[in-house]
């Protein structure tokens, strides 16, 4: 079975394990079994076979399939999988991955600073209509969910050690890197909250790492290597699945959503109101279809990061 989509780290993980084959003790196995997903492990990394026309990701292996479709591939929790030359063998099923229609570059590179990125995230978030974490930068109330009032307090604490980093006496470097590691553990302390496959801390914090790979020069780089480290310290806070997101995240590899909003924005410094609509429409579709807030959540992350985070 060739593939219709996929990324340049998942061919090149691919490629990795057919020269690592042979070493002994490789591990290769099913992992998690969805309606739309089929989760593989392949020597730590995950890897995810989807259905047409899902949302794109690094780990992504998107097959000329629909949701039944998927489900005639019989593929259990103990299908034994195996490689074999360009080959992906699990169970009784093929999978090519010398012949895919489109390989993506998930990395994320340096863009140019737009002023009209805030203003199109934020326009963005508010035309979706979603709840989770979007709805802690859209109201001031706390939440009655557990999950997001935990995450309420801790951006509000974010914030305010962002004002005191921004308009405050720091002059000694203790007093600075003491402020410093205080936010970076409120952020990071967001890994793992809420629900989901990718709870919405995650998300959150995905878009807050997109930010500081598109635009370094926007950003303190202590703030961007101790954010960072925190975070990473952090991911097994997470479950696997979520774990293996963020790790792309931290190489600088994202989704296909995450790259054409910087791409569309940044590339060309476009004004707000040289953007069509029709190029609206189709950012945001693109943030909606991934999960039902997780999209969103990420566009959250990454208007909090240009709001708070960029003035330091």
């Amino acid at each position: 079975m060739d593939i219709l989509q996929t990324s340049i780290y998942t061919i090149k993980t691919f490629n990795r394990l057919k020269s690592a084959k042979l070493r002994p003790n490789i591990d290769l196995y099913v992992h998690s079994i969805y309606e739309r997903t089929i989760n593989l492990m392949l020597d730590g990394q995950l890897i995810a076979l989807q259905i047409a026309d899902s949302p794109v990701s690094p780990i992504s292996i998107i097959l000329p399939l629909d949701e039944t479709g998927l489900g005639r591939l019989k593929i259990k929790s103990n299908s034994p999988i195996s490689i074999d030359g360009t080959n992906l063998l699990i169970g009784k099923n093929i999978i090519s991955l010398d012949h895919a229609y489109d390989v993506y570059d998930d990395t994320l590179y340096e863009h140019n600073f737009s002023t009209s990125l805030k203003d199109v995230v934020w326009q963005l978030i508010v035309a979706s209509d979603r709840d989770g974490f979007s709805t802690l930068i859209k109201s001031q109330n706390t939440p009655d969910d557990i999950a997001l009032s935990y995450a309420k307090k801790k951006l509000i604490d974010a914030e305010s050690i962002c004002s005191i980093m921004t308009y405050g006496n720091l002059a000694e470097e203790p007093t600075k890197s003491n402020q410093l590691n205080k936010l970076c553990n409120s952020l990071s302390g967001l890994i793992g909250v809420g629900t989901g496959l990718t709870p919405g801390g995650d998300d959150f914090m995905t878009g807050v790492l997109s930010t500081f790979k598109a635009l370094p020069q926007c950003f303190n780089h202590k703030l961007i290597s101790s954010l960072s480290n925190s975070i990473c310290s952090r991911r097994n806070n997470t479950n696997e699945i979520s774990s293996a997101f963020i790790d792309c995240a931290l190489r600088g590899q994202f989704s296909k959503a995450i790259i054409d909003l910087y791409d569309s924005i940044c590339l060309d410094n476009v004004q707000l109101s040289d953007i069509g609509q029709e190029t609206l429409d189709n950012l945001l579709d693109s943030f909606l279809d991934i999960g039902h807030t997780s999209g969103i959540d990420t566009l959250t992350g990454i208007y909090w990061s240009m709001t708070h985070l960029s003035k330091i």
